[in-house]
């Protein structure tokens, strides 16, 4: 694991094509992310090394449905018996994972038969507490819905340790720090929206940026945000 902020935790473990984290924090552990479906046992051992016992890890909060985000929620839910957080929109991806679709039609064949390879293959899980915009969670995250990626995507604000959770909302590869405008991101008017909030309305409140693709942001990430958003806005106009 790598220490981002004091308590929280990259698992770089499951390697560096997406991201999972873990905060411990007064009441237990709660894992943000889940990585990939054949990435639960790799979080398990993870866990176990650390001296963390399962029924120590009381949430795990999704930031959206996507397989390598939540491949392996329903299997580190059945092992630890954590409640799984989502927002309430992208509930019915989490329950039913067949619902999340490329916006480019011709890959929706292609993506159908990935899904099932068992290294793909996203098992369902129901979502124990649905949260909403602004929301305050017991770990002092405020959830901010950054719709766009998909309907119900949340980014995850920690206004104390001044840091921000983007996951797929932003994507900083190769120290380049861009809106997510993949094949998997069908509404790009809302996702360049849900940039804008995160500069306009939160860009004073974090430094450090973790996200799902790319490297952490680790100094003014804040400036950082609040720079591409004008940058794409003024492209616009």
């Amino acid at each position: 694991m790598k220490q981002i902020v004091p308590g929280f935790w990259d698992i770089d473990e499951i390697g560096n094509q997406v991201h999972a984290f873990m905060l411990e924090w007064e009441q237990g552990i709660t894992l943000i992310d889940t990585g990939m479906p054949n990435h639960a046992q790799i979080i398990l051992d993870v866990l176990k090394r650390r001296g963390i016992a399962l029924h120590q890890v009381r949430r795990i909060i999704i930031t959206h449905c996507d397989v390598d985000h939540a491949g392996s929620a329903a299997q580190l839910r059945r092992a630890t018996g954590a409640q799984i957080v989502a927002h309430s929109v992208e509930k019915e991806y989490l329950e039913h994972p067949n619902l999340r679709k490329p916006a480019v039609f011709w890959l929706r064949p292609i993506f159908a038969l990935l899904m099932q390879l068992p290294a793909f293959h996203q098992r369902p899980v129901v979502v124990d507490e649905l949260v909403v915009d602004g929301q305050e969670t017991p770990e002092g995250f405020t959830i901010v819905h950054t719709p766009g990626h998909t309907p119900g995507h949340i980014s995850l604000l920690h206004k104390k340790q001044r840091l921000l959770i983007a996951g797929d909302a932003l994507v900083n590869r190769g120290n380049k720090l861009t809106g997510n405008d993949s094949p998997f991101t069908p509404d790009k008017k809302n996702a360049t929206r849900s940039i804008w909030k995160l500069a306009k309305k939160y860009g004073d409140d974090f430094d450090k940026i973790v996200f799902g693709h790319g490297d952490a942001i680790l100094q003014n990430g804040g400036q950082k945000v609040k720079s591409l958003a004008s940058q794409i806005f003024s492209s616009e106009t």
